[in-house]
């Protein structure tokens, strides 16, 4: 298999120059391109080609960021401006108050894009065995249809082309599409994808028939919500579609959950993992990245929020603050606070001390005084702990427990939710964590044979945008917990929710609040914590406000709304830009 990462670093190589000619007109004086130069004419001709070219598409996927780069989709929020209610950065994040000239997602994107359309053009035309060539159809689809969505989830309305177009070709220059025609078009290339991909292909390092299911499955998810709560609309036929998708995945007896969660996150091996449905895989002298150094040295951590921390549940699977929750044994010290609580909490975060400018531990210090140390690998040692872009272990691109999760969440936002369908998913992701399974009649959701009632469900703050009902709120919990690894992913849930006030520092003080440290209160540390004894991270004055609908949306970069007009089309700004 090293063997094959190796060739597989030096196919790539290849490819890079394949890009370059086929996306790059040639010279006007040259009449003929050199022999060892690919051009779009004499590269087409090959299954491993073809094969080479699919693979650049997998660098649009940032896992733990790429050698010592911080643009990644765990934890390295800053790098990004991505901000969300789980994670403080050491450097506080507001909101862009102006839109800016230029947005690398959106240049990236559009490239992306356009390979694919180049691939579907032409792979029809390469002599190989029909059943790959289908397969390969099928990837540029699948990519195709992951990069819409994520344009549209960031851009909302965005220009649509699915033909590879000559650069002076007016139809370059059209119109956006709503958003809602983008998402339509998303799911009809994965549904046209589907049959065509093999079902499996080159294990989990390479999208197959069941990556497009689960990427179905949360675009799905993703528009009936969105529908639902940002628009007021019936997103029902899509909430079935991610049922549906979901199951697919499901009934596959090839993926089973790992019994260890933290392994998502800390192996340095996850090719083959049964759990992980797509893999970006780091290998030395290859690849690396730089996420167990960012936490194991004295650059100063990222921390876990007082509103995150309050989410963990007690393994009796009852809230902390429900009334007669006695396992709950409040937060005056680090060992309460751990203390009979859901373990995905504490393999996540050190439970010997809290962390801080005047008392690191063990050479570590964190914004809020959560240590992490979910991304250590015990059998990692020397360069691969210390060294940034160094670093090996594998990232999990999607996973049978997301899938689980978006199963559970479409079943209750279809209204049809029963304790059997909370035993084909959520209840298998509770019980590998170590907490008590749900059972629901529908709206209500109990542990054990006891109502869950959280009073954090009907506070002001949930009824800014609207209260759900508790099995939907478990549900959401569940979800954030379960991917409590600072992923993009809990951004987007907030948005197609609607929940974009929890990111708000008035409306959701909690978010710039830390650990409990009541040793602190009255000192003179460099560290402030507030009457209560909660750090407060950032200097005082510190808020972000979370404008609506402005905020739900990413600015349209203005060099392409310039570049537009020049054309004679208007590229419309999003609302409050």
């Amino acid at each position: 298999m090293r063997k094959y990462i190796t060739n597989s670093r030096i196919k790539l190589t290849v490819a890079l120059f394949a890009i370059a000619s086929v996306t790059v007109s040639c010279s006007d004086f040259l009449d003929t391109p050199p022999e060892d130069v690919f051009t779009d004419d004499n590269f087409w001709t090959s299954e491993n080609n073809v094969k080479t070219f699919s693979w650049l598409n997998y660098n649009t996927f940032n896992g733990y960021g790429n050698n010592a780069g911080t643009t990644a989709d765990f934890y390295f929020h800053a790098g990004t401006g991505l901000i969300d209610d789980n994670l403080a950065n050491n450097v506080f994040t507001n909101f862009p108050t102006a839109p800016n000239a230029t947005n690398s997602n959106w240049n990236e994107y559009y490239t992306l894009i356009r390979r694919c359309n180049l691939m579907l053009a032409r792979v029809p035309n390469v002599p190989m065995d029909q059943t790959k060539k289908n397969h390969y159809i099928g990837v540029a689809k699948f990519f195709r249809a992951h990069t819409y969505f994520r344009l549209a989830q960031q851009f909302g309305n965005v220009p649509y082309t699915d033909q590879y177009l000559a650069q002076n070709d007016p139809n370059v220059y059209k119109p956006a599409l709503s958003r809602a025609e983008v998402i339509d078009n998303v799911i009809k290339d994965l549904e046209e994808a589907i049959p065509l991909l093999l079902n499996v292909d080159d294990n989990n390092v390479t999208v197959n028939k069941y990556t497009a299911y689960a990427l179905l499955s949360r675009v799905c998810l993703g528009e009936g919500t969105y529908r639902k709560y940002n628009l007021a609309q019936n997103g029902n036929a899509y909430l079935q579609k991610a049922k549906d998708a979901s199951l697919a995945v499901m009934n596959n007896s090839s993926y089973k959950l790992n019994t260890d969660w933290k392994s998502l996150y800390n192996s340095v091996e996850l090719l083959g993992n049964s759990e992980v449905i797509l893999t970006k895989r780091y290998i030395k002298g290859v690849l690396g990245n730089g996420i167990q150094a960012y936490t194991n040295t004295s650059t100063v951590q990222n921390g876990l929020t007082k509103f995150a921390a309050e989410s963990y549940v007690t393994t009796n699977g009852l809230p902390i603050k429900q009334t007669g929750n006695a396992e709950y044994l409040g937060d005056n010290t680090i060992e309460n606070t751990f203390a009979n609580r859901d373990p995905r909490f504490a393999k996540a975060f050190s439970t010997a001390d809290y962390a801080y400018s005047d008392k690191p531990y063990n050479g570590l210090t964190s914004i809020t005084g959560y240590v992490f140390q979910l991304y250590n690998n015990p059998a990692t040692t020397g360069t691969e702990v210390t060294t940034i872009g160094q670093n090996q272990i594998d990232a999990p691109v999607f996973t049978l427990s997301e899938v689980y999760l978006n199963y559970a969440e479409a079943c209750a936002e279809l209204g049809t939710i029963t304790t059997a369908d909370l035993n084909l998913s959520l209840n298998k992701v509770r019980t590998r964590a170590g907490i008590a399974t749900l059972t629901t009649d529908g709206a209500n959701a109990s542990a054990n044979g006891v109502q869950i009632d959280d009073p954090q469900r009907t506070t002001a703050l949930e009824q800014i945008s609207g209260i759900v009902n508790p099995i939907l709120w478990e549900i959401r919990r569940e979800r954030r917990i379960e991917f409590m690894a600072w992923t993009t992913m809990r951004k987007e849930d907030l948005m197609r929710w609607k929940k974009g006030d929890y990111l708000d520092t008035n409306s959701n003080p909690d978010i710039v609040l830390g650990a409990r440290i009541i040793s602190l209160i009255g000192t003179n540390s460099k560290t402030k914590v507030n009457a209560q004894g909660y750090v407060i991270p950032y200097a005082a004055g510190v808020s972000r406000l979370f404008v609506s609908p402005k905020n739900y949306l990413s600015a349209i970069p203005t060099n392409d709304i310039n570049l537009y007009a020049a054309e004679g089309v208007e590229l419309k700004q999003n609302p409050g830009w």
